[in-house]
Parts: C-alpha cells; sequence; structure tokens
C-alpha cells in the first residue's frame, strides 16, 4: 500500500507492483524501462549496471536502476538466465493523454517456462513448462508439461515418486509449477530452483476442466484423454491458467492435448540417463559425445527436439517399432529420394516456433517470410514422398500419412506471397514488410514518404548554396526531428532566418519554418506508413493464426520425416544395421559397436557378440580395467535403446527381446550436499534396482561394493548378483574385480562368464578389447597404475606387498575356494539386529479365512487387535 508522501508515479508503480510480488518489474518511463527498490538493487547487480535513484520514500532515496528499452532483449536473457522472471508493464496511452501518471499496464511476465524468443532458446531443445500434483488417497501422482514455443502440450499420471522422478529428468522443465499447499520431499529438490508455487484452487479437477473445456471451445474432453483423471484435469488446467495469466493472450496456438501412459514407453530414471550419457556427456556436460550429440544430423530444429525425445522414451510397442523401421529402410534404398529430402529439408524453418510467436503476437516479419519459404517447400517433399511412376505402394504407410500433411496450404502460401516483401526487415517498425504493389493507400503513404526525403536532399543542397556553409547537414535526431547542421567554424555564416534548437560540441543545431512545415508533413506519412503496414501485417499474422492447428500437424510430419531421413543417414554413414525386435528374451548382438566411442575413436573399434536369454540371463565379466568392460556393457545398452526408437543400430546383427527398463549403476560419486558417502549413493542405486527390476528389463552393474572393506564388497556383490539372478530375473551384465564371483557360474542354471582379453608381452599388458567365455585370473591393476604414471618405486612396492598377500592366500584359503557362497564372518559391527518375530504375525499366519465363519473371523481380528 503506497504512502501518502509518494509521487502519483511511485504509487502507480507500488499498485503494480503488489499485483506482481515474484517478478522484477520493467516500468516504462519513455525510452526507459525503470526498476525501483528491491527490484533495482537486485537488476542491477545481475545486469552489472548502474543503481541510482529517483525521488524519495519515507525520507530515503528510492533506488533506481533502468535499461533502455531498445536493449530490452538483452537484458532480459540475462535476467532470465539468472533465474528471475521480468513483468513487462508498459505505457498504454501518450503522455499528457490523460490527467495524473500515464496509464500502465503489464502486458506479459517473462518467466523461464513461458519463453518463446529466439534469443531465450536453444532451437535443437525444448522448453517445458511442467506441473506437478503429488498424490493422495484418492488420486495418483499427476504431470503436466506444455513447451509453449511449440505448442506441445501433455499430461499422465504416476504410481509412485521415482516414476515422477524418472519422468522430470526426460522433461527437464524450465519451471515446475507446484501447489502452495504443498512441501516439496527431499527427492525433488534437484529442481529447487525452477519451483514456482501457484494457489492450489487452480490444481481442482473441476477448476481444471472448466478451463480446458473454455480454452479448446468443447462441450466434452473425452477425445483429449484425460475425462476421467481430475488429477490430470488438475494440472493442465493450472498449466493454461498460467500462461494465460503471464501471457494476457489467448494461446491458440495451443491445439491439442494428449494423454501419456508409463506404459507405452521405455523406462529410464535420471541414473540411467547420466550414466548411459544420453543427452549429455559426464565429462563437461555437453551435448558432445553423448548419444544424442553424435545420433542427431537433423536438418531442422523441429527434427532435433523429436529425436531427443524419441531417445528419451523409446517405445514398448513392437509394431510402432516396425512402423518406423520400415520407413527407414525404403530410405536407405531409395537413395535417390532420401538425397533430395535431405535437402528440401534444408530450406525448411522452424514452424513450430514461427507459429507460437505469431499466435502470441510477437511475430517478426522474417517470422513470417520464413513460414512462406517453409509452405513453399511443402508440396516438393510431397513430390518425393508420393512418385508418379506408379511405385506410391511401395511407399511406406508412415511415410504416405506424413506426405499427407504437406498438401492444403496453397491458398495460404499464395497469400504470403502476394503480401510480403522479398527481402524482408528484422523488425516491423523498419518498414518495407508489405510487397509494393499490394495496398494502394500504402503505396500513396511511401510515394509521399520517399518524396518528401527527396525533397530534405534538395532543401540540403540548396541551403549549402545559399549559405556558403559548405558541410551543412539536414539531419534527423529522435529527440529533437529534422533539423541543419552547422559546425562551429561555419556559425559566422548562419542567416538570421534560422532558428536555433541545440547547441553541441562541436556545432549548433537550426531549423527553418519550411523545414519544420515539411518535417510534420513528412513524419505524419511515415507514421501513417507504419501504421497501415503494421495493420496489414497483424492481419496476415492473424490469417495464420487461425490455421494453427493444420500447420502444426505440417510441422509434426515434418519433424518424424527429419528423424526418420537421419536415421537413414547415419545407418548409411556409419554402416549399421536394422535390428528384430520380438517379444522373447533373447538379446543376441553380433559385431556390436558402441555408437559414442566408435566415432571419437584414432583407431578402428573392436567389436564384440553378445547373447543373453533365459538360458544364459546373467554375464558375470571380469578383466582388468582400462579393457572394455564398461564399453561393453553400456554399448549393448545404448543398442537395446536404440533399437527401440526405430532406429537402425552399430552391429552386423542384432535380435532385441522387448525392453520394458534399463537399469544402471556405475561409476562413484558422492553427494556431499546430501550427506551421503559414495558407498551409500552406490547402495541407494543399487537398492533402487532391487526392488524394480523385472524380468523384462535389462541391469547393468559396474564393480558392485567397491565403497566399503573387501569381505563386505564381496558379500554385498555376492548377494546383489543372486537376488537379481534369482528373485528379480532380469538380463543382466555384472562387471566386477572380485574374481570370486565367477564362481557363481557353477552354483546358479543361467550365470555365465566373460572377460576381457589381455596379451601379455615382455613384462607389458596389451588390451585386446575382445570379449570371450571365461574368467580374469588377474586384475592387472599394477600394470593400469604404471600406464597412469604412477613412481616406479611405488609401483616396485606394490608388486612386493601384492606377492606377499597371493602368498598368504594360498597357505589360508577361504571358503570361498572351495566353491560355496562366503560365510557370515565377524568383520564388521552391524547397526541393525533382526527384530523378534511380531506376535500378531505369527498368531495372522496360523489363521486361514478360507476356514472360518464371519463369527470366528471377527473374533480373530479381535484376537490381532490385542496382540498389536
Amino acid at each position: 500500500m503506497s504512502s501518502p508522501k509518494q509521487t502519483p508515479m511511485i504509487a502507480q508503480y507500488l499498485s503494480i507492483k503488489a499485483a506482481h510480488p515474484e517478478t522484477l518489474l520493467f516500468f516504462r518511463m519513455g525510452d526507459f524501462y525503470e526498476l525501483f527498490f528491491d527490484d533495482a538493487k537486485q537488476a542491477a547487480e545481475a545486469l552489472n549496471i548502474a543503481l541510482t535513484s529517483r525521488g524519495k520514500s519515507e525520507g530515503e532515496p528510492i533506488p533506481m536502476a533502468g535499461i533502455p528499452v531498445h536493449a530490452r532483449q538483452t537484458y532480459l536473457n540475462k535476467l532470465i538466465e539468472a533465474g528471475f522472471k521480468v513483468a513487462i508493464c508498459e505505457q498504454m496511452e501518450p503522455p499528457g493523454a490523460s490527467k495524473g501518471p500515464v496509464r500502465r499496464e503489464v502486458v506479459r511476465t517473462v518467466t523461464p517456462g513461458t519463453l518463446t524468443e529466439e534469443s531465450l532458446l536453444s532451437p535443437r531443445e525444448n522448453n517445458y513448462l511442467v506441473s506437478y500434483l503429488p498424490a493422495a488417497k484418492r488420486h495418483p501422482h499427476a504431470l503436466a508439461a506444455l513447451d509453449l514455443s511449440t505448442g506441445e502440450f501433455f499430461a499422465l499420471t504416476l504410481e509412485r515418486e521415482d516414476q515422477v522422478a524418472a519422468e522430470l529428468s526426460r522433461l527437464e522443465p524450465a519451471e515446475l509449477l507446484i501447489p502452495d499447499n504443498w512441501e516439496p520431499e527431499p527427492w525433488l529438490k534437484g529442481w529447487k530452483r525452477c519451483l514456482s508455487r501457484r494457489g492450489s484452487w487452480s490444481f481442482d479437477g473441476k477448476e481444471g476442466a472448466r478451463v480446458l473445456l473454455e480454452h479448446f471451445q468443447v462441450t466434452s474432453l473425452e477425445s483429449f484423454g484425460v475425462a476421467d483423471s481430475p488429477p490430470c484435469l488438475g494440472v493442465c488446467g493450472a498449466l493454461l491458467h498460467y500462461c494465460r495469466e503471464t501471457q494476457k493472450e489467448a494461446l491458440s496456438h495451443i491445439t491439442g492435448l494428449s494423454r501419456l501412459h508409463q506404459q507405452e514407453g521405455m523406462v529410464l530414471d535420471e541414473t540411467c540417463r547420466r550414466n548411459l550419457e544420453l543427452n549429455y556427456n559426464l565429462k563437461d556436460g555437453s551435448r558432445k559425445s553423448s548419444l544424442l550429440g553424435v545420433m542427431d544430423r537433423c536438418i531442422t530444429p523441429m527434427g532435433s527436439r523429436l529425436l531427443a525425445q524419441w531417445i528419451n522414451r523409446p517405445l514398448q510397442s513392437l509394431d510402432a517399432i516396425a512402423t518406423r523401421q520400415e520407413s527407414v529402410s525404403w530410405l536407405r534404398e531409395n537413395l535417390v529420394a532420401y538425397q533430395d529430402l535431405r535437402e528440401r529439408l534444408r530450406m525448411v524453418h522452424d514452424l513450430e516456433r514461427f507459429l507460437s510467436r505469431i499466435a502470441l503476437r510477437r511475430a517478426s516479419p522474417r517470422d513470417l517470410g520464413g513460414l512462406r519459404q517453409t509452405l513453399q517447400c511443402l508440396p516438393q517433399l510431397y513430390a518425393i514422398l508420393t512418385p508418379a511412376d506408379g511405385h506410391s505402394l511401395a511407399v511406406p504407410s508412415l511415410l504416405r500419412i506424413l506426405a499427407d500433411h504437406f498438401n492444403g496450404h496453397e491458398a495460404l502460401t499464395k497469400q504470403l506471397e502476394q503480401q510480403l516483401a522479398d527481402e524482408l526487415p528484422l523488425n516491423l517498425k523498419e518498414g518495407e514488410t508489405i510487397r509494393l504493389g499490394f495496398d494502394q493507400t500504402l503505396d500513396t503513404l511511401r510515394s509521399l514518404s520517399r518524396d518528401g526525403k527527396s525533397y530534405l536532399t534538395k532543401l540540403e543542397v540548396e541551403e549549402r548554396e545559399k549559405t556558403g556553409i559548405p558541410s551543412l547537414k539536414i539531419k534527423y535526431h529522435r529527440s529533437f526531428g529534422y533539423s541543419m547542421e552547422v559546425t562551429k567554424t561555419h556559425l559566422d555564416k548562419v542567416p538570421p532566418r534560422y532558428i536555433q534548437r541545440q547547441t553541441m560540441t562541436n556545432g549548433v543545431r537550426y531549423v527553418t519554418e519550411e523545414l519544420k512545415e515539411y518535417e510534420e508533413q513528412l513524419l505524419t506519412a511515415e507514421e501513417r506508413m507504419l501504421e497501415r503496414e503494421q495493420l496489414l501485417f497483424e492481419a496476415l499474422a492473424e490469417q495464420v493464426a487461425r490455421q494453427a492447428e493444420t500447420l502444426q500437424a505440417s510441422a509434426r510430419a515434418i519433424a518424424t520425416l527429419d528423424v526418420l531421413a537421419n536415421f537413414a543417414h547415419i545407418a548409411e554413414e556409419r554402416n549399421y544395421c536394422r535390428p528384430l525386435l520380438h517379444e522373447g528374451a533373447v538379446i543376441e548382438i553380433n559385431q556390436g559397436r558402441h555408437p559414442v566411442v566408435e566415432q571419437f575413436s584414432d583407431t578402428p573399434f573392436v567389436a564384440n557378440d553378445i547373447r543373453l536369454d533365459n538360458r544364459q540371463r546373467t554375464g558375470l565379466i571380469t578383466g582388468p580395467n582400462m579393457a572394455g568392460k564398461s564399453t561393453l556393457m553400456r554399448q549393448v545398452a545404448l543398442i537395446v535403446l536404440l533399437a527401440h526408437t526405430g532406429a537402425c543400430v552399430p552391429a552386423g546383427s542384432a535380435k532385441i527381446g522387448r525392453v520394458d527398463r534399463i537399469f544402471t549403476r556405475v561409476g562413484a560419486s558422492d553427494d556431499l550436499a546430501g550427506g551421503r558417502s559414495t558407498f551409500m549413493v552406490e547402495m541407494t542405486e543399487t537398492a533402487h534396482i532391487l526392488h524394480h527390476a523385472s524380468e523384462r528389463s535389462l541391469v547393468i552393474l559396474d564393480e558392485i561394493g567397491r565403497g566399503t572393506s573387501t569381505y563386505d564388497g564381496l558379500s554385498i556383490a555376492w548377494a546383489v548378483a543372486e537376488h537379481i539372478h534369482t528373485q528379480c530375473q532380469a538380463r543382466t551384465l555384472f562387471a566386477t574385480h572380485y574374481h570370486e564371483l565367477t564362481q557363481l557360474e557353477s552354483q546358479l542354471d543361467g550365470v555365465f562368464n566373460l572377460t576381457v582379453e589381455v596379451k601379455e608381452w615382455k613384462d607389458q599388458i596389451l588390451f585386446l578389447h575382445t570379449i570371450v567365455r571365461g574368467a580374469a585370473d588377474r586384475s592387472y591393476g599394477i600394470h593400469v597404475a604404471q600406464l597412469a604414471g604412477l613412481p616406479r618405486a611405488v609401483t616396485r612396492r606394490a608388486r612386493e606387498v601384492l606377492a606377499d598377500l597371493e602368498e598368504h592366500a594360498v597357505h589360508h584359503p577361504d571358503s570361498m575356494g572351495q566353491g560355496h557362497a562366503p560365510a557370515s564372518q565377524p568383520y564388521q559391527l552391524t547397526l541393525f539386529e533382526d527384530a523378534p518375530p511380531s506376535p500378531a504375525l505369527l498368531e495372522l499366519k496360523r489363521v486361514d479365512p478360507d476356514e472360518l465363519t464371519p463369527k470366528e473371523a471377527l473374533e480373530a481380528l479381535y484376537r490381532l487387535k490385542e496382540l498389536l
């Protein structure tokens, strides 16, 4: 609430600021946006700009910072990257149009999750705004995601928190909306920076249904798949309400909503994505040398974004996978068509993001120009996919469906060609957007403006001759309009009819009555010309916005075609094969290669074979460090993942039994912020696998049990291997330096040993990187340490210690050498003793509910209650 001592302008500022408390308020003051009070301090620090003051509040100077209007985008970028939200408050009327302060309104709030500007977005990544409603007694967890820059909108429900965490790791939300009456759980701490609290009422299912019905202008939500799910309705409604509130526009480019079901896609949790380096590499966190980095050779930004979605959510439907594979195979077989498609796609722009800016009234002339060029390419894409030589039936069904979306835009294309100039400016205010000859009124105003400027050029020459001032120039200044500039050396020649307007450092600006008269005519003509051009441009943009739904369908078709052509391109270039997917358990990869390592290797990659099935379900891999154990395991996981996207894979041949989830426990790192040691992190991730892996899963385990004592680690690794094999029954690759584990091959059916071949020569070792059946008898750790550069004295002493230890082991063999599981040894005190059995549980085990009458059941229930 403003103080009576505030000026009217500051009072207005405080009133508007009170309605936008979580934002920095850009308050328009002429040619500047100004920020006051705490906003000014935060902005000055974040932007490294001067902090000054304007007026006083309660006797204290009011902190103030300002940025030029024309530089708004640059400063916005910095603030958004720093995590701020910015409310843009514009002047809604000319100064002096009313008594008191100029009327001002917030026209938009810019937040990390609602970006549409090209300069604020990564062209090849989605920018998701996500809303989350935690589970309650009567409903599961619910998530909704919207990319405002593309119009993509979907929702899903999930049963467990770990599933929510996995989905968030897939979406990487720029902003996450949560109800304000819910306190985030510890597992959500990784997203703390992007949390935005919203009124819990906006997550209500009934309110969500109302918002959705109103937005889509329908009477039923059945076709969207969310009508029977109040949680989905709630999170979707919360998203739309937030976007309406921040954008102040109708969001006409959000034309659809889909409901995802978790069983439709392979589940990949955050640990798996990180360990397999799907999106970012572990070395520096960039896309380079990640799976996405080496698989993305898409031509269009739309294709790159869709490829990332496919890699992060591989399919489970074998029919859907086969449909993609057929299209990739056709493109590989029809080389001319494939090359022509790739060439035509180079002329396609980011149609999805153009449409969002057009719908939100933020489009530039070049956005519409890019739309025009894209639409001009569609008939050519259609012709390639529907050959006129009678072979169109040979084109796979998916490609024919995509081709159908490239028709029907002829009228709009013609309108854009007729109305837009060939060369378009960056900004509408620069003029020359509408083609000459399209609008007679605009042409007349342009002629007047052009003739006026010609007259000024002529007047400049005449005044030079009349006054004898050779350097006299007529220039335009934003604040002073047109004036005649005279340098100091010629001031004595200035005639009396010149009216002084401004003194400069090196001269003086003057006007004459004649110049003032023409200035008024010229500026009026230019102002009317820009107004007319803006009117025509907005009408054209509105016409485009009305066709958003069909244009978005075309954009999705372009993206899909781009990804399929990308798969074909990579398969041809790198000699990938089409995998055979099936519902069985067999994973058989012949001459498999690591898709990333192969691309960055200076030497030919050593291919390997692997087979997992019900008869050999768990592969225990032993061998020295640097021999290739981890590479092989990741390689298998990545080949399986790529196969489920519909892509070809780096192998001679591959048969892949459907996998519902990939688990990985690879590498070692601690969690200092969470107070967890390296070993605790390892055990937590391992526990997650043991609880959730199934016979349909693929499990990759690398060096379980390293972070504790040898016997503890070996015991844990042994028990984990047994449990996964016998209880989870997942297809598993388990790399270990505990050679004792290789005895499991003789104890458990389906466990088999693998090792990496090593050649010894003159006290040196050569890694052959070839995987063969059998177990390693040595780890060659000292050799690897020597290669790493440890001093010779250290490695010499290490060999002496190793010899002593091995000799001791010979004279004191333990039970593992006899082929048995490790006996329980008191090497470590336990923190927790097993609890004694509960009397109530013992009583319950004795009860047979099928043998009880209703009366006996009631009596048994009372007895159980007394025992608790």
